[in-house]
């Protein structure tokens, strides 16, 4: 389900949907708004690639490899009450291996991706995947943390290479109207890593260790990218692409229908507000990990849930959040801002549970399972409002920000939890969380006004 805006200044409508929300997730690594390729030599590349048939294959195989990329990098929060005592650390320097993680794809991925942009793309995709894998396969043998940290900055900035590239390739195996189908197919890895992937990788590790998890992951991943190799297409040329916007065609079916909000004609637009909209994103996911990063420990201690169901738990926590996300553009069609608040209630009544009520176990999951919907809506809310904001020429630069922010919110909200954790324990992580959301609800009130203050007809 996505969210479409009709922008009068520029003719033209651009959709979040699924795919650009998750693609704003890094790892990850996310860009929301996608960049016009309008050179004659794409239009030949592309109807040379994909005149025949839509390349499933393809498309498929690096939706799996995005579903291993978050897997790998989120699973430390299921495995979090494994790692620490096998490790001898504290839970919170586990979660700050999400952190340095998250930061090394904000400040490798740009810089790397210049220096590659002639390597072509499918041996790029192939061999940061393999080193994806080997940095896996390092951290499960790993004998000290110092060297667990190390192998996760490797795998991060893999991340952030792999997904700065994998939109841009799958641009080129189809034809410009499929754009927004292929991607959502590369992309929805990334969303079933967090209703399968985690849950899943956490019952390994409760079946078979935290080490023997990490070496499974790395050895899909090496089949992944001998796949990746097999599948995608040989000799593909790659077109140099403007930065100009495009028109990104609806969300196919099997994502879900989308669903118009029509800006107003003299919706305000400016750099100023995309600036607090990227803000408002790095505090809502700084809030959002600083609690989530440690949900593990935290369902196991005050909550009381029995270890058989943490994978349980969060699968339903995956399943509540996928849902949201199908459901966001159905459900706030022409009220994106009733979509904010809505969320917002949903953060601090569900999380306000988690954190308030542990004691009694069924109220606690079911704010869990809020806390997900929450989730689901939230990110493509966030990109809808850059979107809305983000004047007409500086969309791709709004989007970088935006990537960023989001990205820096994971890192932020994992180190801040951990500073939280060791000062208070896990009970000042709920209270930490709940006051991050109300400060980002009073943000939000300010950017409302600033946006109509900006609307308004000036008189002299």
């Amino acid at each position: 389900m996505g969210l479409d805006f009709a922008d009068s200044d520029a003719g033209e409508v651009v959709s979040v949907t699924k795919a650009s929300v998750l693609e704003a997730r890094g790892g990850g690594v996310v860009r929301a708004v996608y960049s016009r390729i309008a050179t004659r030599e794409y239009a030949r590349t592309v109807t040379d690639a994909s005149a025949t048939k839509f390349p499933w294959a393809p498309l498929l195989t690096l939706a799996t490899a995005t579903f291993m990329s978050i897997t790998t990098e989120m699973l430390p929060t299921g495995l979090m009450h494994l790692m620490a005592p096998g490790l001898g650390v504290a839970e919170s320097q586990i979660g700050l291996l999400m952190t340095v993680f998250a930061y090394s794809v904000v400040v490798t991925s740009t810089p790397l991706m210049v220096l590659l942009r002639r390597v072509p793309k499918r041996v790029l995709l192939v061999s940061v995947l393999l080193l994806f894998s080997v940095s896996t396969l390092a951290t499960a043998f790993a004998p000290t943390y110092g060297w667990v940290l190390a192998t996760r900055i490797l795998t991060g900035i893999a991340q952030g290479v792999f997904w700065s590239s994998v939109t841009a390739y799958t641009a080129t195996l189809v034809r410009p109207e499929q754009l927004t189908k292929a991607v959502s197919i590369t992309s929805g890895g990334g969303g079933l890593a967090f209703v399968l992937g985690v849950p899943l990788g956490t019952l390994l590790g409760q079946l078979f260790g935290w080490r023997l998890t990490f070496v499974a992951l790395a050895a899909v991943s090496i089949a992944v990218a001998a796949l990746l190799w097999l599948v995608l297409p040989k000799g593909q040329r790659e077109p140099a692409a403007s930065t100009s916007p495009i028109e990104v065609q609806p969300a196919p079916q099997a994502i879900g229908d989308t669903a118009a909000i029509v800006l107003p004609r003299r919706s305000p637009r400016s750099m100023g507000l995309v600036a607090l909209v990227c803000v408002l994103c790095a505090i809502v996911m700084t809030g959002h990990y600083s609690f989530y990063s440690y949900v593990s420990p935290y369902l196991l201690g005050p909550v009381s849930l029995p270890e058989g169901w943490l994978p349980v738990a969060l699968f339903g926590y995956g399943i509540a959040a996928a849902g949201a996300t199908f459901a966001t553009g159905l459900v706030f069609s022409g009220r994106p801002g009733i979509g904010f608040y809505t969320s917002f209630a949903l953060f601090l009544v569900g999380g306000g549970s988690l954190a308030l009520l542990a004691d009694h176990q069924p109220l606690a999951l079911a704010g869990m399972f809020l806390w997900g919907i929450a989730m689901g809506f939230t990110p493509t809310l966030l990109q809808a409002r850059l979107l809305a904001v983000a004047p007409t020429r500086h969309r791709d630069l709004a989007s970088a920000l935006y990537t960023s922010a989001f990205n820096l919110g994971i890192g932020s909200g994992s180190f801040v939890g951990g500073l939280v954790l060791d000062a208070t324990g896990l009970g000042g992580l709920g209270i930490t969380f709940l006051a991050m959301i109300g400060l980002a609800v009073l943000l939000n009130l300010g950017i409302d006004l600033a946006a109509a203050r900006a609307a308004r007809p000036r008189t002299r």
